[in-house]
């Protein structure tokens, strides 16, 4: 292979496509978390309290992971010394967001294991939701880490 030409794994783009389903998804099961929430709030009176939605993670993060998915796919498009240099710098960040996520999401549940004794299904919902979101944020973090790995090889050592 010629050294002018970036060796970028062909697997890039559809990681790059898993990373904007995954910002996706997050959006959409903020809108839930907000629907349901505002929801209880009006039927039940006391609600499931989301650390998560109260902080907005599933909002912001899903932004950032669509943007870090998108400089993967063009990377594997275009590949180009400089989009590897953007593409690891956006996947770290994607990466340690993902971290803050499930860090938000842990304390999140060892807060609802500790004060609900008999929960209503509203807040078996609001668990099951914070659930989906915890299990993206670990594949956004699995995907992440791979296109690190990757670009950091295609940028420093060549293969």
């Amino acid at each position: 292979m010629p050294r002018t030409r970036l060796w970028i794994r062909e697997e890039t783009r559809m990681l790059g496509a898993i990373q904007i389903i995954t910002g996706i998804l997050l959006d959409c099961l903020g809108l839930l978390w907000m629907y349901l929430f505002f929801t209880q709030i009006f039927a039940f009176g006391a609600t499931y309290t989301p650390i998560a939605l109260l902080t907005a993670y599933p909002f912001w993060s899903s932004w950032l992971f669509i943007f870090s998915g998108a400089f993967t796919v063009l990377l594997e498009k275009r590949r180009s010394p400089f989009l590897v240099s953007y593409a690891l710098v956006v996947n770290i960040i994607s990466a340690c967001i993902s971290v803050i996520g499930l860090l938000l999401l842990s304390i999140e549940f060892i807060k609802y294991s500790k004060s609900s004794k008999n929960p209503l299904w509203p807040q078996k919902t609001g668990k099951l939701l914070s659930e989906y979101l915890f299990i993206l944020t670990i594949l956004e973090l699995s995907v992440a880490s791979i296109v690190i790995h990757w670009a950091f090889q295609a940028k420093y050592t060549g293969r």
